[in-house]
């Protein structure tokens, strides 16, 4: 890949909040750039997620991710 996926990703995810505004956002900027299509095909085809579905995937992913971090900072605040 020329430029990491998760990067754009997660740049879209602080940006927008929702998966489904953010959802829409990718698609739409993969439509107007197809290198970033290609990269997302690449980066689902590695995962083994189709692609109908690897945003969405990543966004509960990073989601989680998020939660746990705010958990730890609640566990030593007790």
């Amino acid at each position: 890949m020329s430029n990491d996926i998760t990067i754009t990703f997660d740049d879209i995810i602080k940006q927008y909040r929702t998966l489904d505004l953010s959802e829409d956002i990718f698609r739409s900027m993969m439509a107007e750039d197809k290198q970033l299509e290609a990269d997302y095909k690449e980066w689902c085809d590695t995962l083994g997620i189709p692609e109908r579905k690897g945003f969405a995937y990543y966004y509960e992913e990073y989601i989680e991710q998020q939660d746990s971090i705010w958990d730890s900072l609640d566990d030593h605040d007790e």
